[in-house]
């Protein structure tokens, strides 16, 4: 491995002193300094980078960290162009996470021991005062009363206070108990007082800067009442790029990761990095997308080793944390669930405002729901339609993970008879002995479950959709499915996909009839099969090795043509 990758790296000391490679976000110290904006919160899915960005902050803004200046950041921008500010504060540093939300109890002593954490560790490094005054503090009963009690005792106008994760406990409590949400950050509620407590202290001139991250605004707007004399730059062009990796940068990532790599291979592996990892537009005005910097990181370590890629293109952990996030989708109501997921998994893209602050005083609409998505990273901006955009999903991965969440939902929901080690079973069947009929019966069956729902109706794009989110289930195949506007290219394609090689790649041309239009059968079937027959002149399609080629059609529940063409 030619160089150390910061996968999980969430210390800026520890990456420094490891001699980690790091792409250098140091200059937008400057910028937040000159941005004129004491007081900021700033969002990014997770897995982002945020809380590498906030201990970079703490090692440069922290006193305790003036004489290992050199050692931190001499290699990087800053250090070469460092500030007025540098070593000039007591950092109070804060996170919540790890917050157990079972009950209203749990909830606010989690609060409260976390808030008390930090301030132990600020007493610690930044007062000689005495172990009973230390105990005054630390003792106090409420979260807020420990940050007035602090604020008693430490005048000096230099505290910069960093919060990590401001919304992960909150997110998890809207979630699951939407009353214990709103009791916690009423007028008052302990959160809201806790926030009132740090604006008190910032027109004291005790608090001088304020920088908070988190996931979503979802809880800004209640959580932060008590404190609105902050800039929220989330969708900001200027710090569009503070967090995630440009494509030069994961360009010179691979560089150093693979320096041996034949260039036609290099450009291949950037292609793929580009289809799975990138996309993600937060800025509208912004000039370029970015690339999850946590799902490039985990691919290149795995490629370190013997330049072949991963089993799988995202780790347990990652996906793990998408799959808690889904459990927000509970805050919208059925029909904006269902319109929503519809339209992004048969035309690729939905449309809609983006939501700045969200506000629980209002009806949660759709525009809030679609926004939520944006802000979790499951949908980024494709394009503006003045005060409109339309969002698409930003990359393969995200893609996949919503698909998997659509067949395991419609399982959940509607008692779907199916196991995931089955559809495996039967994805692999037709990937090594050409045998479709197993698979295509997974979507006979879900049909047949579904068609009793009232409110459901198929057309081709949701079939479509079933057999696709099936196929997520596995990673066996990279998954190409354009949406229905694209007519000139196949509906469903089952692509080789490092480190996996299958006997055969597969191309899927599916139509729909409801029992209605049976009469139009033979038309639909060559109709598929002229198409599929097209597609083969594609030189791309040429260059596929042992491609097979499938006409289904559907008539209602049934398949009543699986010819292979």
């Amino acid at each position: 491995m030619s160089i150390r990758l910061p996968y999980g790296i969430s210390n800026f000391s520890q990456l420094v002193s490891k001699n980690y490679c790091y792409v250098d976000r140091t200059a937008y110290i400057e910028k937040l300094e000159q941005a004129n904006e004491p007081y900021i919160f700033f969002l990014r899915p997770r897995r982002f980078g945020k809380s590498l960005f906030i201990s970079m902050l703490r090692h440069y803004y922290g006193l305790e960290f003036t004489k290992q200046f050199a050692q931190l950041f001499g290699n990087y921008y800053i250090g070469q162009h460092p500030t007025a500010e540098a070593n000039s504060y007591a950092v109070l540093y804060l996170e919540f996470s790890r917050i157990d939300t079972t009950t209203r109890q749990s909830t606010f002593e989690g609060f409260l021991r976390n808030v008390s954490s930090g301030v132990h560790r600020f007493l610690e490094t930044y007062t000689t005062l005495s172990k009973n005054d230390k105990k005054q503090i630390l003792t106090q009963k409420s979260p807020e009363s420990v940050l007035v009690k602090l604020f008693e005792y430490y005048h000096e106008p230099n505290i910069y206070v960093l919060i990590d994760e401001y919304d992960h406990f909150a997110n998890e409590i809207m979630a699951f108990n939407l009353d214990h949400f709103s009791e916690f950050v009423s007028r008052n509620g302990f959160v809201r007082k806790f926030y009132e407590a740090i604006k008190e202290a910032t027109g004291q001139g005790i608090v001088t800067r304020f920088f908070a991250t988190g996931v979503t605004p979802i809880t800004l707007d209640s959580l932060t009442s008590g404190f609105n004399i902050a800039a929220n730059l989330t969708t900001h062009f200027y710090f569009h790029e503070m967090m995630g990796f440009t494509e030069s940068e994961v360009d010179t990532l691979l560089k150093k990761t693979a320096p041996q790599l034949p260039k036609e291979v290099r450009q291949k592996v950037l292609d793929d990095l580009k289809k799975w990892y990138d996309g993600y537009l937060f800025a509208p005005d912004a000039e370029s997308r970015l690339y999850n910097p946590d799902m490039v990181l985990y691919f290149l370590k795995e490629f370190a080793y013997k330049n072949t890629y991963p089993r799988t293109l995202i780790d347990l952990n990652i996906a793990s944390d998408y799959g808690k996030l889904r459990r927000l989708f509970r805050l919208g109501t059925s029909e904006h669930y269902k319109v929503v997921l519809e339209g992004l998994i048969e035309t690729g893209y939905v449309e809609g405002l983006l939501t700045q602050q969200f506000s629980f005083e209002k009806e949660f609409d759709q525009d809030d729901f679609i926004s939520l998505l944006f802000y979790m990273g499951l949908v980024s901006i494709y394009q503006t339609r003045l005060s409109r955009f339309k969002f698409s999903f930003p990359n393969y991965v995200i893609k996949e993970l919503y698909l998997e969440f659509f067949i395991k939902s419609l399982k959940e929901q509607f008692q779907l008879d199916f196991e995931i080690n089955d559809v495996r079973d039967k994805l692999e069947q037709l990937a090594q002995d050409n045998n479709i009929m197993p698979f295509v019966s997974l979507t006979e069956n879900a049909l047949k479950t579904l068609s009793n729902r009232d409110f459901i109706s198929f057309d081709e794009k949701y079939v479509k959709a079933l057999f696709v989110g099936f196929a997520s289930l596995s990673n066996l195949y990279f998954i190409k499915s354009e949406p229905e506007m694209e007519q000139k290219y196949p509906d469903i394609l089952f692509l080789y996909r490092q480190p996996y090689a299958p006997n055969y790649q597969f191309l899927l041309e599916l139509k729909y009839l409801n029992k209605k239009q049976r009469t139009r059968l033979n038309e639909k079937r060559k109709e598929a099969i002229n198409q599929i027959e097209r597609y083969k002149q594609f030189p791309e399609i040429q260059q596929l090795e042992n491609l097979k080629s499938w006409a289904i059609v559907f008539v209602g529940e049934k398949a009543e043509v699986v010819e292979e063409v």
